[in-house]
C-alpha cells in the first residue's frame, strides 16, 4: 500500500529520511508539517497472517538480542509497565469500552463491558472469550474497517495503546473512532514519540524503530495536530520528558 499524502496535513511532498532507511520500507517525512513516516506499508491482508504482531515480534526480539543497547532494553521491559502503572494507565468509566488493537488479551479493568478490535486472526480468536465471559466481544479485522461496523456514541471510552504507529490511516481511524465515542468520552492514546533525545542518541537502535510494524513516527506536535483536527483535546498525561520514548495522552471529546 503507497500513501500519497501526508495525514497530518494533507501534504504531498516528502523528503527521505535515509539515516533510518530500512529496504524496502521507504521512512520519509513530510515537507509540510515534518510528520515521519512509512510510504510504502504492508497490506492489512498481510498483517491479519504472515506479518501478524505475534509474528514480527519474535523476528524483533531476535533483532534486539544483536546489541548491547537491544539486550538491555528488553532486560528492564518491566520498567514501562511500573511506569504505566504508577503515572499514566487510565481510569475507564463504567460502560463500554473499546481496545483498538487488543492482541490476544483483555487489558479493560474490571467493571466496563469490554470490545475489541484485532487484526491478527490468532491474536483475535485467543482474546475472543475473555471479552465475550464479561458481556462484551472481539471483532476479527483492519481497525478502520472495524470502527466503521460499530454504533455511533457506542462506547463511554477507546483504548489505543500501541495501536496507532501500526495504522496506515490514522487520520480515518481516529475519525471514526470519534463517532464511535460517546460525548464527554475519552481516547487514550500510547506511541512511540519519535522526538526524544534517545532517538537521537542511539539513531538506528531507538525501541520506536520496528519495520514494517511501525508506520507512523509521532511527535506531541503532530500528534496534537490530528488530534485537533478531528475535533478532539488534546491532554499529555504529564509533561514530556525529551528522555521519554513514549507519548501518553487523553484524547477527548466535547460533551
Amino acid at each position: 500500500m503507497f500513501r500519497s499524502s501526508c495525514d497530518i496535513c494533507g501534504g504531498s511532498s516528502f523528503e527521505p529520511v535515509s539515516k533510518y532507511q530500512v529496504d524496502p520500507w521507504p521512512l520519509v517525512q513530510c515537507r509540510n508539517c515534518g510528520f515521519v513516516l512509512l510510504q510504502t506499508v504492508p497490506e492489512y491482508a498481510a498483517l491479519a497472517d504472515e506479518l501478524a504482531w505475534e509474528k514480527s515480534l519474535v523476528i524483533e526480539r531476535a533483532r534486539r538480542k544483536k546489541s548491547v543497547w537491544g539486550r538491555l532494553d528488553t532486560a528492564t521491559r518491566w520498567r514501562l509497565r511500573l511506569k504505566y502503572l504508577l503515572r499514566r494507565a487510565p481510569r475507564f468509566p463504567k460502560g463500554n469500552v473499546l481496545d483498538v488493537g487488543c492482541g490476544g488479551g483483555c487489558r479493560i479493568p474490571e467493571g466496563s463491558t469490554p470490545y475489541g478490535i484485532e487484526i491478527s486472526a490468532s491474536l483475535a480468536a485467543r482474546a475472543a472469550p475473555l471479552f465475550e465471559a464479561r458481556g462484551g466481544r472481539v471483532v476479527h479485522a483492519p481497525a478502520v474497517e472495524g470502527l466503521s461496523g460499530l454504533s455511533t456514541g457506542q462506547f463511554q471510552a477507546i483504548l489505543m495503546r500501541s495501536y496507532l504507529e501500526h495504522e496506515a490511516q490514522p487520520r480515518k481511524a481516529l475519525s471514526e473512532a470519534v463517532r464511535c465515542l460517546a460525548p464527554g468520552g475519552l481516547i487514550h492514546v500510547r506511541v512511540p514519540n519519535f522526538a526524544s533525545l534517545n532517538r537521537r542518541i542511539v539513531g538506528r537502535r531507538w525501541c520506536g524503530f520496528r519495520f514494517p510494524d511501525h508506520v507512523n513516527y509521532f511527535t506531541p506536535k503532530t500528534l496534537r495536530a490530528l488530534a485537533e483536527d478531528v475535533g478532539l483535546i488534546y491532554q499529555p498525561k504529564r509533561r514530556l520528558s525529551l528522555l521519554d520514548d513514549n507519548i501518553t495522552a487523553d484524547l477527548l471529546k466535547a460533551a
